[in-house]
């Protein structure tokens, strides 16, 4: 098996005295889909938040291809609180489609995509601006590059947000649930754009999700978590239809009942 390209060692996160998530340790392989799955609360959407590094760790380490995240290591090999240039580096790597879009709307499409490349990475505007259109293609908007997002449907600024987060290369791609702030009818044309990147095969990729068929379909692993401890990890088959724990079987139960 390859070098893990994401490494969680004893995680641990609080909200003041509140612990959300509890010494969590987990591995994400080069070019591995893993669904999360689990109730509101449970930690998985703070999981990723660790990684995308929007909330602050509190205990344990993150590694991004080898390198920490949240630390770096001082002149004698141990480990103290990581440079915010070294941080940029690392998390260059990871990129992150969020629930509720988060484009500029004084910008047009294609300028929402362009702008990351072009002030943090310092790519060249044309080179930039072709990769855009390519990813705007890619997501079958190239036709929208002109429009602003208030001219948009729910998922095609979906869309949109994922072609910004393509556009930057990442290694690791964290969707969170993408397409809970859709309207029913649109929530197929946005799983059908992350299903295509997910059989390029290339970034991995971390998926929260409350679709169980989509994540069956696309992930290799599915995590259940849990009062801030991923119960069950496994093969989508095992999880869905073989659970092994009465927290799992009891999730999925109630699940089922409400759809």
């Amino acid at each position: 098996m390859a070098e893990p390209i994401v490494k969680y060692n004893k995680v641990t996160k609080y909200f003041d005295d509140l612990q959300v998530l509890d010494e969590i340790d987990f591995e994400i392989q080069p070019g591995e889909k893993v669904a999360l799955i689990g109730p509101s609360g449970s930690g998985k959407t703070t999981f990723a938040r660790l990684l995308m590094m929007l909330e602050e760790i509190t205990d344990g380490t993150i590694e991004v291809e080898g390198e920490y995240l949240w630390h770096e290591k001082d002149d004698k090999g141990n480990l103290k609180p990581a440079s915010s240039e070294h941080q940029r580096k690392v998390r260059s790597n990871i990129g992150m489609v969020f629930q509720h879009f988060h484009l500029f709307p004084h910008m047009t499409v294609l300028q929402n995509i362009i702008e990351a490349p072009v002030t943090v990475q310092g790519r060249d505007k044309k080179e930039a601006t072709k990769a855009g259109k390519d990813m705007l293609d890619k997501v079958g908007l190239l036709d929208k590059a002109d429009a602003y997002p208030a001219q948009l449907s729910g998922g095609q600024k979906q869309r949109v947000a994922i072609a910004r987060a393509l556009v930057m290369q990442p290694k690791v791609l964290i969707f969170d649930e993408p397409t809970s702030a859709l309207d029913p009818e649109l929530v197929g044309e946005v799983l059908e754009v992350i299903k295509s990147i997910a059989d390029e095969g290339e970034a991995s990729m971390l998926l929260i999700t409350h679709e169980m068929d989509f994540a069956k379909e696309v992930a290799d692993r599915i995590a259940f978590f849990d009062g801030g401890k991923i119960v069950e990890d496994g093969p989508p088959s095992d999880i869905l239809y073989n659970p092994q724990s009465e927290r799992l079987k009891d999730f999925l139960e109630r699940f089922m009942n409400t759809q």
